[in-house]
């Protein structure tokens, strides 16, 4: 979910999908149904499903969309504030919230929820300074170990599509 609080005219933006995320190695595949995001840790494939077309860009973590920024973000120069313990769904969960030392991050506030029982988060609400909130919903794990051939786009498995590489 992405919501805009400081323009109101916005609407608030839901997605779902599945992840699939190796950590520490910035490897994932992010399918929304007609978008799919894939990295292999070095080279970024957005693959438009319906206008059969898919750009390719150099993948740099620093800038832009870093999953392991995203769930390491605890790993930064936090203030670290346990919120309270509720239950949400049934489920006994911890609500902590993590505060940036330095003012320079985009975000200045990250909200975490972790499963009391699995220890691992189930929801996680990112405030930046520009009044956008992006929030992760985190509705299953799995454990499988995943081939490296996930990690990357296969042109041949997909006929017809116009590459576009921004590289």
């Amino acid at each position: 979910m992405v919501e805009n609080r400081a323009d109101t005219t916005q609407k608030r933006i839901v997605r779902q999908g599945l992840l699939r995320y190796r950590p520490r190695q910035n490897k994932f595949v992010v399918d929304m149904g007609d978008i799919v995001v894939i990295s292999d840790g070095k080279t970024l494939w957005q693959f438009l499903k319906k206008e059969k077309e898919v750009n390719i860009s150099t993948y740099d973590p620093k800038e832009g969309f870093s999953l392991d920024r995203v769930f390491r973000v605890y790993d930064q120069d936090m203030k670290v504030r346990f919120d309270k313990t509720e239950t949400v769904q049934g489920r006994v969960v911890h609500k902590i919230s993590l505060f940036p030392i330095s003012d320079t991050t985009e975000y200045f506030r990250v909200e975490v929820w972790i499963d009391a029982q699995t220890e691992l988060p189930q929801r996680m609400r990112l405030s930046n300074r520009d009044g956008t909130v992006v929030e992760y919903q985190l509705r299953g794990y799995d454990t499988r170990p995943l081939a490296d051939s996930l990690f990357v786009f296969d042109v041949k498995k997909h006929p017809g599509v116009q590459v576009i590489d921004l590289r």
